[in-house]
């Protein structure tokens, strides 16, 4: 009689996993081989990526910057291009403040009117008012230029005008230099000079092109002034 067989060991079961976890022996190569196996391909799209990621924040940046700066505007006319070319680097600083004013006058005047003439007309002030008074021409347009007093609530001012015809219409620039002295002061009369030089340019008077000038919108409808501004 055959002796009885034995049967065949069985073989040996594969811990749990989480048996394995806290048992088995980690290295530092297994550790290194798995983040590569695991990571490896993320890190490497990660370094490709980088340098387009960052060129399109660097423009978000730039289109956000560009977003939050004033506007800049555009002058409607000759006369406030003039006063809009004041505040053009390095911007016009007189010490004592000088208020700008723009306008047009339209379709007020018969063809051939003179400047000065349009001027008393229109703003109505008489000549016992003006304190200097001369005549230009420069580029396509006649000028006049008066200095006139101007009684007010804050006292007496001295008031540059400047003023040409474009056709049918009276073009007039206005600035108000603030002074305690009913007459025209030595000061500002040079500083009414520096500022003519500033915006009396030929390339300023071309018929039917208005002079290449904008202006950062403050948020305010005025023109900026110039000049140490009162406190409060």
């Amino acid at each position: 009689m055959s002796p009885p067989v034995s049967p065949a060991p069985s073989p040996p079961r594969r811990p749990p996993l989480l048996v394995r976890l806290f048992t088995s022996p980690v290295t530092a190569g297994a550790v290194e081989r798995r983040v590569q196996r695991s990571f490896g391909p993320a890190l490497q799209v990660a370094l490709v990526a980088a340098p387009f990621v960052f060129a399109v924040l660097i423009v978000l940046l730039g289109l956000d910057l560009l977003g939050r700066r004033a506007p800049l505007l555009q002058p409607r006319h000759r006369a406030e291009a003039l006063c809009f070319a004041l505040a053009q680097e390095p911007a016009f600083a007189p010490p004592m403040l000088v208020v700008p004013n723009a306008a047009m006058v339209s379709n007020r005047f018969p063809p051939g009117t003179p400047p000065e003439l349009a001027l008393r007309q229109a703003m109505g002030f008489d000549d016992p008012q003006v304190s200097r008074e001369s005549h230009r021409h420069l580029g396509d347009f006649d000028l006049a230029i008066l200095w006139v007093r101007i009684a007010d609530s804050d006292g007496t001012n001295q008031c540059l005008v400047v003023g040409w015809m474009e056709g049918a219409d009276l073009a007039v620039c206005t600035f108000r230099f603030a002074g305690d002295d009913p007459e025209l002061t030595p000061d500002q009369e040079l500083w009414g000079q520096r500022l003519l030089d500033r915006i009396l340019r030929p390339e300023y008077f071309e018929a039917g092109v208005l002079p290449h000038v904008m202006l950062r919108s403050s948020g305010r409808e005025s023109l900026p002034s110039f000049g140490p501004h009162p406190a409060g």
